[in-house]
């Protein structure tokens, strides 16, 4: 039978919710800036909050950023992958090599068009899609290359690059944990078909949900701009009072905009991105020196060409429940939020060539990182780990 396990206020641990977890260190945490108030009040009394100034500020502010040439602002991250598919003109029929190891909205997005997601196998020490696995996969059904970014870590973009342009297949970007991350010394977002970032509420920018989607291909951005308002470019109505559609509508697009609320907060929040990852790196540093050469513990492989944002700090472990039932008990939240996608049903049930795919999700787990951590909180995680170590 297995053991019950209590909390600090002696409840079943199996039944904490995320917004029940007030007396552990927590897995992650949100960050929303003092002024995000004022600045939303600023917009309430302008009366205008649907798809307005702020959602155009707000997409100005992620290119300048980024260095990226042209972005759509999208009410979710799962539907700015939905309008890139979409874009590209892929449906049922078609394939998408991808990752089977992510949030199954990387995925479900490509069962929304119709399309078939193929999964390549991940490197094991870095759980980022594996190029070899990639070509192995490629058949003349496929139409694009999808790539997560997992934990901030980049992908190996060079090989993946090199792929799509041997095959004529774009590359999308499930950048939805790299905002701020670097390959090569330029930002995820900063080149590409296709780059999805994500602010749903426990990102590094958070909006409480909504996504941009960035490219630097003129014609993906003009298809981008249909997709997600109805088959039209909003930016183009016409200055009609009585009809401002256009005459005729020929492609089928989707309510997916961005409004000036969420922009808002997506905004102010930019703003503060910088501090934000300077934290995160200061703590992803110190697990990494403090956490190096454990027996039981293995970090992941952070290659001289990424600098990751450390959105999550994910780590291999051995006897998983085990070690999470130990932090618990200690009060630290440890959390396992992704699963091999290939295991449910609607993806067509386990793939046995994912042999990287099948260590990971027997030993990944994620310790707590975010900017809420205090020194005493990283101290605390770090030498709980050790001590479970050396039982």
């Amino acid at each position: 039978m297995k053991k019950e396990v209590l909390d600090q206020r002696g409840q079943k641990i199996d039944h904490i919710k995320d917004y029940e977890s007030d007396g552990f260190i927590r897995t992650w945490s949100i960050h929303i800036p003092e002024e995000t108030a004022s600045e939303l009040d600023k917009v309430f009394k302008t009366t205008w909050i649907n798809t307005g100034k702020k959602e155009k500020e707000f997409r100005n502010k992620v290119c300048d950023m980024f260095g990226a040439k042209h972005a759509v602002a999208c009410n979710s991250g799962t539907a700015g992958l939905k309008a890139a598919y979409t874009s590209l003109g892929i449906g049922p029929g078609d394939e998408v090599v991808t990752t089977p190891y992510s949030f199954i909205a990387t995925n479900t997005a490509i069962l929304e068009v119709g399309a078939t997601p193929i999964f390549a196998d991940i490197e094991y020490d870095t759980l980022n899609i594996d190029p070899k696995s990639i070509r192995e996969k490629i058949t003349d059904k496929t139409k694009a290359i999808n790539c997560v970014h997992f934990g901030g870590l980049p992908v190996n973009l060079t090989e993946i690059r090199k792929i799509g342009a041997e095959f004529g297949l774009p590359i999308i970007e499930d950048s939805a944990h790299a905002l701020g991350s670097k390959y090569k010394g330029d930002y995820i977002g900063a080149k590409g078909d296709m780059v999805m970032f994500s602010f749903q509420v426990v990102k590094v920018v958070t909006c409480g949900d909504g996504a941009i989607v960035c490219t630097d291909n003129e014609k993906y951005y003009n298809n981008l701009k249909k997709t997600i308002w109805y088959g039209i470019d909003r930016e183009t109505k016409k200055a009609d009072p009585l009809d401002p559609l256009p005459d005729d509508i020929t492609e089928l697009g989707f309510k997916m905009n961005m409004n000036d609320i969420t922009a808002t907060i997506g905004c102010v929040a930019m703003d503060h991105l910088q501090e934000q990852l300077v934290k995160r790196k200061e703590i992803g540093e110190r697990y990494r020196r403090e956490l190096s050469g454990l027996n039981k513990l293995t970090l992941l492989n952070y290659s001289e060409d990424s600098e990751p944002n450390y959105q999550l700090f994910p780590v291999h472990i051995q006897d998983r429940e085990k070690f999470a039932n130990y932090m618990f008990e200690r009060g630290i939240q440890v959390n396992v939020n992704n699963r091999r996608n290939d295991k449910y049903t609607i993806f067509g049930g386990v793939r046995e060539d994912l042999v990287n795919t099948a260590k990971v999700d027997e030993d990944c787990i994620l310790i707590p990182m975010h900017t809420h951590l205090t020194d005493g909180d990283v101290t605390k995680i770090i030498t709980t780990i050790k001590e479970y170590d050396k039982i």
